[in-house]
């Protein structure tokens, strides 16, 4: 059976998400260079008193964290959607189930971040699972019907 659809829609869902975890990444990196000039400003202000720019710093250190957590979510994300489109073809189930898991987990890991990719990577794993081969004639004929 041709698994066209899902295929389109696990490859576009695994690019989207190598793409926006680049993005991340870059974002990321530069917010914390950005965090440590911001820093350094806080500490030499006169008005700030020296609680106001350590929990200023630490504001700023969790959008760091969250970054990086966004960032390893994807990574996740993206080796299990690759996995999924690559057993698609061989074995439909478990790359629908994969597909979900990669999905599922994204979306929620990511507080919902990563919405895009994950409802497309959702889409072809229920697919997966939903669409079943087309019956022949010649094995309906087999199937016996109670009388």
């Amino acid at each position: 059976m041709k698994r066209t659809g899902e295929m389109a829609l696990g490859i576009i869902g695994v690019v989207i998400t190598f793409v926006i975890g680049l993005l991340v990444v870059i974002g990321t990196i530069g917010f914390q260079s950005f965090m440590g000039m911001v820093e350094q400003e806080m500490m030499q202000d006169p008005t700030l008193s020296a609680q106001e720019a350590e929990a200023g710093a630490w504001a700023l250190g969790m959008f760091g964290s969250f970054g990086w957590w966004i960032f390893v979510m994807h990574i996740i994300g993206l080796v299990i959607g690759i996995i999924a489109v690559i057993k698609l073809n061989s074995n439909a189930k478990l790359a629908g189930i994969l597909f979900l898991v990669s999905g599922g987990a994204m979306l929620i890991l990511t507080f919902g971040t990563s919405i895009i990719q994950s409802v497309l990577l959702i889409i072809a794993g229920i697919m997966c699972l939903v669409r079943k081969p087309p019956v022949s004639l010649e094995e309906e004929k087999h199937v016996e019907t109670p009388l």
